[in-house]
């Protein structure tokens, strides 16, 4: 078989998906010409689409020195990059790919994703409407569109263009996802829960294999076992626990799994009829015994769920008073109003960059007379802890805490807890506590929009950044609210001494 009968297989089984057989016929290539520079590119693909990054940078090097004007090639370097989301670098290698090639549509789009990813939402969109021009049925641009007029805030356009974008691919997984958000933040339930079953499909999302008993789409259960877990993350499990009690209400017998941060606060509350600890890649069931099963956030969808009948009797979780006394001997005995902080998340989060702050951004809390500080973040992530924790606070508790139990019992002895958007929120909100949460100005879908109450928390205020990335008069408003808190409470104290 000649070269190019070898090349055109080759191809076509990439093209297919079959990358172990695509491989085995680049390399023949490669056998009859070690120089083949289309061999040596598409390997480098290869390579980028098993996610061996080394081997594809090290493939299309060679690619692009064999083959300096082809476009496709710096388009491609540019593509690792992203995927190890190193934007700044794989923006270099879309520009490269663009000057060669001024008509490369997909360059042109890439640009607008890093762009987007860098913050710069303006360039973004610019990036983007040149695509369109170049290609004006391309339903993948359309959808990146949208994601950067959410990034915007501005939801009409992004539900236009993410709309657009399902006309011209109904099946698109990317962009069902993207209309479920955008409703969900709209505040429409009706649509946005049936449309955010579509996270099956993402290729993120790990489905579940039963070998008996049956997905639960709201039949009768009453007299039946239904098995609920986990499959996002712990603030996930601690906003829609609240559905469990739903569930027996429905006469159902729930058996709930959980992962290990969460099982002791869980266990604390009856919510369920059995509780299963989840392990992280092993089946810890011992056996099927269960009629119906269903994962936890899709109980939202299930049960219908509006904004005026979302579950919000609050506390729904409480906490040990044994561990809530020997959290209170731990704290400082003064009668200070007692302040949690919390400025980070988990640094793999997607929107982390956004949702996450400096620590130092807090130091304008510290002037405030009568309040104290403690820290319940429970890892020190470099990038955002940028001063001496010491320095700050009354007591950094992070490195005592275990477990979700832990926060929930310290969180009991304060007065109140202020976060960036992450698990220890949802904990507050769950447990009733005055909890103020930190929203960048494209937040996720729960937080809806244009509104400083929550409707899933009653005890929870919201403050949001009012332009990307904005964080200061965001803590100009913590500071005169916190300072009014504290005036208020220093103000009871001294009419209980009179």
């Amino acid at each position: 078989m000649s070269e190019l009968e070898l090349l055109k297989k080759a191809i076509a089984c990439h093209t297919a998906g079959n990358l172990k057989k695509a491989e085995q016929i680049y390399l023949q290539v490669l056998d009859q010409e070690p120089d083949h520079p289309d061999a040596i590119h598409f390997m480098g693909v290869l390579a980028y689409n098993a996610g061996n990054n080394d081997a594809a940078i090290a493939y299309l090097k060679k690619a692009i020195k064999l083959m300096p004007s082809n476009a496709g090639c710096f388009n491609n370097m540019g593509n690792v990059f992203q995927q190890q989301e190193k934007y700044q670098e794989s923006l270099k290698w879309y520009e490269m790919a663009v000057r060669i090639n001024p008509g490369h549509k997909m360059a042109h789009n890439n640009i607008a994703v890093a762009y987007l990813n860098l913050g710069n939402l303006d360039k973004a969109l610019a990036s983007v409407e040149r695509s369109l021009v170049l290609d004006p049925d391309c339903a993948e641009t359309y959808n990146n569109r949208c994601e950067i007029f959410r990034s915007m805030g501005d939801n009409d356009n992004a539900l236009a263009a993410v709309n657009k974008a399902l006309s011209l691919s109904p099946d698109m997984v990317s962009a069902h996802w993207n209309r479920a958000l955008i409703w969900l933040s709209n505040g429409n339930f009706q649509d946005g829960w049936p449309e955010y079953e579509w996270r099956w499909r993402r290729p993120a999302t790990q489905n579940r294999a039963f070998a008996y008993g049956t997905a639960w789409r709201g039949e009768d259960v009453k007299g039946k076992t239904l098995f609920v877990y986990e499959e996002q993350g712990l603030g996930d499990t601690l906003q829609f626990i609240r559905y469990l009690p739903m569930l027996r209400n429905l006469g159902a017998r729930v058996v709930f799994e959980t992962g290990p941060a969460l099982t002791r606060l869980v266990a604390e509350n009856p919510v369920y009829d059995r509780l299963l600890v989840g392990l992280k890649d092993v089946d810890t069931r011992p056996v099927d015994r269960f009629d119906f099963h269903v994962p936890l956030l899709s109980l939202p969808h299930i049960l219908k769920t509006k904004i005026e009948t979302i579950p919000n009797k609050i506390p729904y979780l409480s906490v040990d008073p044994a561990l809530c006394r020997i959290w209170k001997n731990r704290l400082s005995k003064d009668a200070s109003f007692k302040v949690g902080l919390v400025w980070a998340g988990r640094p793999l989060h997607k929107n982390d960059r956004n949702r996450s702050i400096s620590l130092s951004m807090f130091n304008p809390l510290g002037n405030i007379d009568g309040a104290s500080f403690y820290s319940l973040q429970k890892e020190k992530h470099e990038k955002w802890t940028d001063m001496d924790t010491s320095a700050f606070f009354e007591k950094d508790l992070g490195p005592e805490i275990s477990d979700f139990a832990d926060t929930a019992a310290i969180m009991e002895n304060l007065d109140l807890i202020i976060s960036v958007d992450t698990s220890v929120v949802h904990l507050a909100g769950a447990l009733g506590k005055p909890v103020w949460t930190l929203l960048p100005f494209a937040p996720d879908f729960r937080w809806l929009l244009d509104r400083d109450d929550c409707p899933w928390y009653p005890t929870m205020r919201l403050f949001r950044q009012p332009s990307p990335r904005a964080w200061a008069p965001v803590f100009e408003q913590i500071v005169s609210a916190l300072e009014q808190l504290v005036d208020k409470k220093e103000c009871r104290l001294a009419l209980d001494l009179t």
